[in-house]
């Protein structure tokens, strides 16, 4: 059983000092859910109802007050198991380019330890038939409509048999037929369990007889909850429409108040306190409350009885799976939307084969080596002029391409990594909490993502290095270091915009930063434009452009192009040692940043 007892949620309000601004979300909500039932919390808009909702399956925290499941006090013992607890909500949770089955074998793989066992086929079976999904096994999620989408995102936290399955408007935006479709699939399900409660909070109040109970909010107090054939005679109304505006005639606190007079009696009367239920005429004669339970007539909803339900699949105990197991299915289903995903394939092989290409035609003609001054005075003293003077401009020249070749190198690489990664996480954020609700464990994810995108780290900044090292001839320097930095700078601009998308509340937000970052690089690494001294020790840390760009072209010390180059920057030029642990720090914080952003609660993003 479900219990709540005197729950609150407070928030602080917009600052005030004159008085006190505390939001009460939710007032000493109490109420009492049996085994194998069914509830529809419902109210007019802001009234607390999702709040509830979010409070029961943990994601806010109540400020005070008890919740209990089975005697447990869930706000001071350990909270539910996982495997215990369903949440479904109002969004699509599911990957467009999965098809139905591949989208719940997922959820299996992250969330139990079927898949390696022979119960694994079997249980998919029965979750795609008790839902009505098997014979949209292999469409993709994209070409589902909305009470198909509902019914999967239902699949999808049943792959652990919860006892307790809560929804967020499931039925919300339906047409008639798929609302009362999933109505009375909810029913079938609360009795699939002994022990399952299913709550749904719902606008509609068209399908309320499929419910065994309702329970009415209003300014965040409980002002009703019972039988829905009771709620019309309860608020004094002829039709369920009517309720919301009687809410209106009469203050919350007054509801509040009305309702915690009469509560015990219809507990008792209709079985919620957990005892046995009486018979009405003999709880008529012992209420001191309202009179007999006004019944009124059925309405065209239909409501399966329990033994309609599918019968139950005796599953084993659900365990979580290794943090490894979760880890590569996550890589595994990453793999295969970006293989249906054509635009980005073709995006990605556009910079990978374009990009190079890009920076090899600033240097077509090739560098040529520089001229060897004489050592002696030559006794013309205008061709020594000359000569001098010949040598200076192709030092010049020589030493701006090259520097130009690594900066757009360097750029381009960090051009990609943040293309990469800015969406990677912010686009799938709701999936992300939903998924953490059922036990996925951040390393797990992020494991995932460091190992996906840093495939594309090192296939895109080698290829660049050696590509245009092999068409220009060989740039001077180690092409080992040179690659080495290229590699570093794509893996930490990578990892900060893994972090950005991370901790951005919407994918947009993500890009537009990390498109800031990236058009930064040029003008803040000193390759064209000098800071001054003051300001550039604070950026230049900060500048993943900067670090392998100088630590490039400090590998070419030992040769005739390093003078050239410093004639043309200004710069003070890193050594490729320092170079590479800087660009490693930015690695690291790259990750803290994600680690913090995928740790972070963002339902409401």
């Amino acid at each position: 059983m479900l219990k709540a007892l005197n729950v609150c949620l407070e928030v602080d309000g917009p600052k005030d000092a004159e008085k006190d601004t505390t939001l009460h979300l939710l007032r000493e909500v109490s109420f009492n859910v049996p085994p194998a039932h069914l509830v529809a919390i419902v109210g007019p808009s802001g009234c607390g109802k999702t709040t509830l909702l979010k409070v029961i399956t943990g994601i806010q925290q109540q400020t005070s007050g008890e919740l209990l499941w089975d005697g447990r006090d869930l706000s001071h013992e350990e909270d539910l198991h996982p495997g215990d607890l369903g949440y479904v909500p109002q969004f699509s949770v599911a990957y467009d380019l999965l098809t139905v089955e591949e989208s719940i074998a997922s959820a299996m793989v992250l969330r139990t330890q079927l898949a390696q066992t022979e119960e694994f086929i079997p249980a998919l079976d029965h979750i795609l038939e008790v839902t009505g999904l098997t014979h949209l096994s292999d469409r993709q999620v994209k070409v589902l409509s909305g009470g198909q989408k509902r019914r999967l995102g239902l699949a999808l936290e049943l792959v652990t048999d919860p006892c307790l399955l809560l929804c967020d408007e499931v039925t919300s935006g339906l047409d008639p037929r798929s609302e009362n479709e999933i109505t009375n699939l909810l029913r079938v399900l609360s009795r699939g369990h002994p022990k399952r409660v299913v709550i749904n909070v719902t606008h509609s109040l068209a399908s309320l007889d499929a419910y065994d109970s309702v329970m009415v909010m209003y300014q965040g107090v409980l002002t009703y909850h019972g039988p829905p054939q009771s709620m019309l005679h309860y608020f004094a109304v002829e039709h369920p429409e009517e309720v919301y505006l009687k809410l209106t005639e009469r203050k919350a606190g007054d509801w509040h108040e009305s309702w915690e007079k009469y509560r015990e009696t219809y507990y008792q009367r209709h079985g919620f306190d957990g005892a046995r239920v009486l018979p009405e005429d003999a709880a008529a004669k012992t209420s001191s409350g309202p009179p007999k339970t006004y019944v009124r007539e059925e309405r065209a909803v239909a409501k399966p009885e329990p033994t309609e339900a599918h019968e139950h699949l005796d599953l084993p105990p659900v365990e979580m799976p290794s943090m490894i197991t979760q880890m590569f299915e996550l890589l595994r289903r990453r793999w295969t939307i970006f293989r249906r995903d054509k635009a980005q394939v073709w995006l990605h092989l556009a910079m990978l084969l374009g990009f190079p290409l890009l920076v090899v035609i600033f240097a077509l003609d090739g560098i040529k080596p520089l001229r060897s001054l004489s050592v002696h005075q030559d006794a013309n003293l205008e061709h020594e002029y000359q000569q001098l003077k010949q040598h200076g401009k192709e030092q010049l020249e020589a030493g701006g391409l090259v520097s130009g070749l690594i900066m757009l190198q360097v750029v381009l690489v960090t051009l990609m990594a943040s293309n990469n990664a800015a969406r990677e996480i912010a686009s799938e954020r709701l999936i992300l909490e939903r998924e953490k609700l059922g036990g996925l464990h951040p390393f797990a994810y992020i494991g995932s993502k460091v190992i996906f995108l840093g495939i594309f780290v090192l296939a895109q900044s080698l290829w660049m290095g050696f590509f245009v090292d092999m068409v220009v001839g060989g740039l001077p320097g180690d092409l080992i270091t040179k690659l080495a930095l290229l590699v570093l700078a794509s893996a930490a601009m990578t990892s900060v915009c893994l972090g950005i998308s991370a901790m951005s509340k919407t994918p947009e937000k993500a890009t537009i930063l990390c498109i800031y970052l990236v058009g930064f690089q040029l003008p803040l690494s000193g390759a064209v434009l000098t800071l001054p001294d003051w300001l550039e020790n604070w950026v230049q840390p900060l500048v993943v452009a900067f670090w392998s760009w100088s630590g490039s072209l400090s590998s070419m010390r030992s040769t005739a192009f390093y003078d050239a180059v410093k004639e043309v920057t200004h710069t003070d030029l890193i050594s490729p040692a320092i170079a590479c642990f800087v660009l490693f720090v930015h690695v690291l914080v790259g990750l803290g940043m994600t680690f913090i952003g995928v740790q972070r609660s963002q339902w409401d993003s």
